[in-house]
């Protein structure tokens, strides 16, 4: 195993580190590889969370939700593009294993991210009782 990469916190925080504006492009212009690979059965247990993940930066991006810390825009940026990525530590189309690492990486974030998260889910049924209310 000598020389082989493994996921772990230092490599995503690495990775985190490295994030700049232009992939928060990228993640916007990749988003059908994105939700064509969390359709996979095997991302069912994570599928919403990386849906609401991608509303929180669209609403970011758009300039609807309040100031975000970067850190955690990176995070969670960094969390979509390793998913995208079919050819990450472990390559995707491996049976069984090829998503271990995809889901390594996301737990992870998620902890990272998932105070920031809850307030943004909050803010959002906020807005839609707020669009209920006025119709």
């Amino acid at each position: 195993m000598k020389g082989k990469k493994k996921v772990d916190k230092f490599i995503i925080k690495e990775g985190i580190e490295t994030v700049n504006e232009t992939d928060f492009e990228t993640i916007f212009d990749k988003k059908d590889q994105l939700f064509a690979k969390i359709n996979h059965p095997d991302w069912k247990k994570y599928k919403q969370k990386v849906i609401l993940i991608f509303q929180f930066l669209k609403d970011v991006k758009q300039k609807n939700y309040p100031e975000t810390p970067w850190k955690t825009l990176a995070a969670m940026i960094f969390a979509v593009l390793y998913i995208i990525n079919p050819l990450d530590l472990v390559p995707d189309f491996i049976p069984f294993v090829g998503y271990l690492d995809d889901f390594t990486v996301f737990g992870f974030i998620f902890k990272l991210i998932n105070t920031d998260l809850e307030s943004y889910e909050e803010w959002k049924q906020e807005q839609a009782e707020t669009d209920t209310a006025s119709t």
